[in-house]
């Protein structure tokens, strides 16, 4: 009988260690994901892939500022690859000082058409004619939703009101 006590007492402690050990890994792996998925750490999510980008819209502008330091908030609509029917939002300065073309800083937004963004640093050179020409570079610095972690570039010419933009985005 004291046999039998002693086999179950070591059985019992037996599965308690086996089951906190099991647990212990568990727990030490869990929050190393968590930390990796938190800090952006891409080692845990499928590869972002590049992709072409391509698109056309129009575009509105708002002067809030004016010359030397021209500051404008544009904003338009359109179509691209990966974003749909999109809309677009873009906070820049144009350095309106000697002979054109004017350089051209900021930032925009790109909205798709579920309400996923990725966001640009913009630089450029913007000439006024009869139809203001602008050649503008974009650097994707991240987004929301599937784009939260975007990178990629592309140029955007525009030709008074109409945009269009050839480059690439990984997400």
């Amino acid at each position: 009988m004291k046999r039998n006590i002693i086999f179950a007492l070591i059985l019992i402690i037996s599965v308690n260690l086996l089951s906190c050990k099991k647990e212990n890994t568990v727990n030490n792996e869990q929050p190393s994901t968590i930390s990796n998925l938190q800090s952006g750490n891409n080692s845990l999510r499928e590869n972002p892939v590049t992709r072409p980008l391509k698109g056309t819209f129009t575009i509105a502008g708002q002067v809030l500022q004016g010359p030397p330091n021209l500051h404008q908030i544009l904003t338009g609509q359109g179509n691209a690859t990966h974003l749909g029917n999109m809309s677009f939002s873009s906070d820049v300065y144009v350095a309106v000082t000697g002979a054109p073309p004017f350089q051209v800083n900021g930032t925009a937004v790109f909205t798709a058409a579920n309400g996923d963004q990725f966001f640009t640093s913009v630089s450029g050179l913007s000439t006024p004619a009869d139809e203001v020409v602008a050649r503008i570079n974009h650097t994707i610095i991240g987004g929301t939703g599937r784009f939260e972690n975007a990178s990629g570039s592309f140029n955007a010419t525009t030709i008074g009101h109409t945009v269009t933009l050839e480059g690439q985005i990984s997400y």
